[in-house]
């Protein structure tokens, strides 16, 4: 419950920092000065937070390596925009988010062996130091701004010009009526953004309890549950490797609401786990958290693509910040569930979450 509120405090947290680093990068267009400034005080902080016992201590530096950490994740979708056409925009998505589900691979691996071979906690994280160090070297070396900011712009004059251009067909049909003017309208942006807080709000509350359910509910070794997880980033990578090679033209706003509704099924499967046999239930948990990794990719590339034509320029942090409130109120309310009501309750209520953000992303189709 302890670990549900510090990381539910440090998300909330991130919220407004995610709307601030956003405006802040389209304010002075320096795009790698922000994801180097990330890079490296996350490293400093992994580092002081390896040397730290102290709960409240450690609490205070988690909740300023989240601050930190989200300082990235609005210039790099920018940098991505910018740097490719809007053609290429999900294919350019895809590529960075299985580069970057690799890493959780590799990251899940490390964990697994250090913990099979018993490495202390300190250990750990000493390694993640390093390999963050590693990657701000890497972006310094690496990162470039782009020297036109502009495709965010001309995406947003060729919706202009798609609305009107439907518009005038529209009004020259002889059989204009109420359900062909329906088809006259503008994206409904609000529905997309209460799909993606209700779709992180649901992820957050079925994985933030889902450790400590396979240590108690199923009484698994540290090593196993690094197993699992690490399965469910594999298929995660497999997702974002199978997307790049898309080329049909489904529209994202349809694709995200079939992944929400079968997360929704899916969420609902681990309440039955208690009823299996040992073998049965393991293998049941993991392959729900497989097939979740798997189907996350393509909801993780379409919204991304979906928020940069959406979102405006000068409000790049907004999609984190939505993301951060979602996951936010899922780390609590995860462990809270779980802890006072069961593990059983807290995948109901994340199953009905996901239901919802598929009804939500319908309004925006």
């Amino acid at each position: 419950m302890a670990w549900g509120v510090i990381a539910a405090a440090a998300t909330f947290v991130t919220i407004p920092f995610a709307f601030l680093w956003g405006y802040l990068c389209d304010a002075t267009q320096r795009y790698r000065f922000f994801i180097l400034t990330s890079f490296a005080a996350v490293t400093l902080l992994l580092y002081v937070f390896s040397l730290t016992t102290d709960l409240l201590t450690l609490g205070l530096i988690y909740v300023l390596i989240a601050v930190f950490q989200v300082a990235h994740e609005p210039p790099k979708n920018v940098l991505i925009a910018e740097t490719y056409s809007h053609a290429e925009w999900k294919r350019s998505f895809a590529r960075y988010e299985g580069w970057t589900e690799l890493g959780w691979v590799i990251g899940l691996l490390l964990g697994f062996i250090l913990a099979a071979s018993n490495a202390g906690n300190a250990l750990m994280l000493l390694v993640s130091v390093l390999l963050s160090l590693i990657s701000f070297i890497a972006s310094a070396i690496l990162v470039m701004d782009p020297a036109l900011i502009f495709e965010r712009g001309m995406v947003s004059i060729e919706k202009s010009i798609s609305l009107l251009h439907r518009g005038a067909v529209l009004l020259s049909r002889t059989d204009t009526d109420v359900q062909t003017l329906k088809e006259f309208k503008q994206e409904n942006a609000l529905a997309l953004c209460t799909g993606l807080v209700l779709f992180t709000l649901a992820t957050s509350i079925f994985f933030t309890p889902m450790p400590v359910f396979f240590a108690t509910t199923l009484a698994l070794q540290t090593s196993t549950i690094f197993v699992i997880f690490l399965l469910n980033s594999a298929s995660c990578f497999i997702g974002y490797f199978i997307t790049q090679r898309r080329t049909d033209g489904s529209r994202g706003t349809t694709t995200v609401g079939r992944i929400a509704l079968l997360r929704s099924v899916l969420a609902l499967l681990p309440t039955i786990v208690v009823a299996l046999p040992f073998a049965g239930a393991v293998a049941l948990s993991t392959a729900v958290l497989a097939v979740m990794g798997f189907v996350f990719a393509f909801y993780s590339v379409e919204v991304l693509s979906l928020s940069m034509e959406v979102i405006p320029q000068g409000k790049a942090g907004l999609f984190t910040a939505l993301a951060g409130a979602g996951a936010a109120i899922g780390c609590f309310i995860g462990p809270f569930i779980a802890q006072n009501m069961g593990f059983q309750y807290a995948f109901a209520v994340s199953a009905a979450c996901f239901l919802l953000s598929f009804v939500a992303f319908k309004r925006f189709e």
